[in-house]
């Protein structure tokens, strides 16, 4: 019996499908075909492009295998580029605004520390040495800073310090140190004031020192609130002639 030809080609078909379905190279029928196709539909100059569908295992497979890679389109891995990163988290307000009272309290520290060490050691100068040799000393070596520092931090060496130095300084250092003790009056008054001259002279005396010249209203508020403020009865006589000077009592007379 005799087998008609479009059974032998329809047989052949369907053999090289199922041996296409498990292995990666297509039968040289179906290249042949999809070769045919691509020539006549798609331009020379076109670059066929080759989809990989999700189910479809890849080259990089053995036989047996079924490796499901999904691919990410271009247009997907462009977003993907494309997405804002994360911003660092930012620096508590709390915790930076806790740092500065700290800082500032340790500054606050070192300075009255250095002050005291500049005042004990203004003091063994003027016990050792006498005003006049420790006035030219610290004009040679350039630490009256150290003793504008004493009026700054209100140290009570300033008692001391002060009317035995301000007579031995020249013009210029003098009128430097009657400005700091008018700085120091509203923040440290009872240091300013026993420092002060008791018989009110010109250099500085309440006069000098108490005097509104010069200075803002906001300074002579806070100075005869301050001043105001003292009660020791050994400052009671110059903390009386400050607030006249300051505006706060009438003057005598």
């Amino acid at each position: 019996m005799r087998i008609p030809r479009f059974v032998i080609l329809s047989a052949l078909v369907a053999g090289s499908l199922s041996l296409s379905t498990f292995s990666d190279t297509p039968p040289p029928s179906l290249r042949a075909a999809s070769g045919t196709v691509l020539k006549a539909g798609a331009p020379p100059s076109t670059p066929s492009v080759q989809t990989v569908d999700a189910h479809t295992p890849t080259q990089d497979t053995t036989p047996g295998q079924s490796a499901i890679r999904p691919m990410l389109s271009s247009g997907a891995f462009a977003q993907a580029l494309t997405l804002p990163q994360a911003a660092p988290p930012a620096q508590s307000p709390t915790a930076a605004s806790a740092e500065k009272p700290e800082q500032a309290g340790i500054q606050t520290a070192a300075s009255q520390l250095s002050s005291r060490q500049s005042s004990t050691h203004l003091l063994r100068m003027l016990e050792s040495d006498g005003p006049e040799q420790t006035a030219l000393t610290l004009t040679k070596s350039r630490r009256w800073s150290d003793v504008r520092q004493v009026l700054a931090t209100g140290q009570p060496e300033a008692a001391t310090v002060l009317p035995a130095l301000m007579p031995e300084a020249d013009t210029a250092t003098a009128l430097s140190l009657r400005a700091a003790m008018r700085r120091a009056l509203p923040t440290h008054p009872a240091a300013v004031l026993s420092a002060m001259d008791q018989s009110d002279g010109p250099l500085f005396g309440a006069r000098a020192v108490c005097s509104p010249r010069g200075m803002p209203r906001i300074w002579q508020s806070k100075a005869r609130k301050a001043v105001a403020h003292v009660h020791e009865i050994h400052l009671i006589i110059r903390a009386r002639a400050c607030l006249t000077r300051l505006g706060g009592l009438p003057e005598a007379g």
